[in-house]
């Protein structure tokens, strides 16, 4: 990076951040909300005045997470939330450190199990009432999955689909359990795989794709109105995409050769 750029990062950082106050304290200071967005200025801001991606790692880390507990300690000392992010800002300086070896996969597998790990132990200990662990814990797996199957997109998204799938299943079991609508987000990650594996296969991919929306709209049907049957309106429209694919595309190929 160059120096115009950093000294226009830097500048900009600290316009923002002193506009911010100022508009805080002219509006009032009954709720101190301009220290959020200060702190997280103040992360890039120390990264450029260090020059070293190290040092200034730590030392963003060490201002975030100090000013985070300053605000916990004045607003809502009763509740110690600024725990929450001690793994965040503990992990990030080491990852900055440990350089080309946060791409290994045997690091980036001991580095997320151990974040998954403090979020699990935190969610035991302050809110076992609700498991919000699986939040963090889904981000924190593609961490590992891509670097493992970064170069293979057709094992990336059988793995990947099947992750979000299972996350939503559960997010759907625990929030809402009356309510089945994970059958949306699994109809709109099947089309991953699916486009990867029939890219080529125009005709099987119209068919496979026009099957699964067909199969999707009647599981809706039946789980939303099962008294009216109107599944058959999208059935119909989506049956004409193999149908024109098998004429226009298929039958064209096989005729010419």
């Amino acid at each position: 990076m160059n120096r115009a750029l950093r000294d226009f990062i830097a500048i900009g950082c600290v316009m923002t951040g002193v506009f911010l106050l100022a508009v805080n304290l002219f509006t009032g200071v009954t709720s101190f909300w301009a220290i959020y967005p200060v702190a997280l200025l103040l992360c890039p801001l120390a990264w450029l005045l260090t020059g070293d991606q190290k040092t200034g790692s730590i030392i963003a880390s060490g201002l975030f997470l100090t000013l985070c507990i300053i605000q916990n300690i004045v607003e809502t000392p009763e509740y110690l939330w600024f725990v929450y992010l001690l793994p965040v800002a503990v992990a990030w300086p080491i990852v900055v450190c440990a350089g080309k070896a946060a791409l290994k996969p045997v690091f980036a597998y001991l580095a997320s199990f151990s974040l998954m790990g403090c979020y699990v132990l935190l969610n035991i200990y302050f809110e076992p009432r609700f498991i919000w662990c699986i939040f963090p814990t889904f981000a924190l797996l593609w961490w590992p999955i891509g670097i493992t199957f970064g170069r293979h997109p057709h094992q990336l998204s059988i793995i990947g689909s099947g992750l979000i799938i299972i996350f939503f299943a559960a997010v759907n079991r625990i929030t809402s359990p009356d309510c089945f609508w994970v059958i949306h987000p699994i109809f709109a990650v099947l089309w991953w795989p699916m486009s990867l594996f029939l890219a080529k296969k125009p005709f099987l991919f119209a068919m496979t794709g026009a099957g699964v929306t067909i199969l999707y709209f009647s599981s809706v049907n039946y789980l939303v109105s099962p008294q009216h049957l109107w599944a058959v309106y999208p059935a119909f429209a989506v049956s004409w995409w193999p149908l024109s694919v098998y004429y226009f595309v298929h039958r064209l190929r096989r005729l010419t050769h």
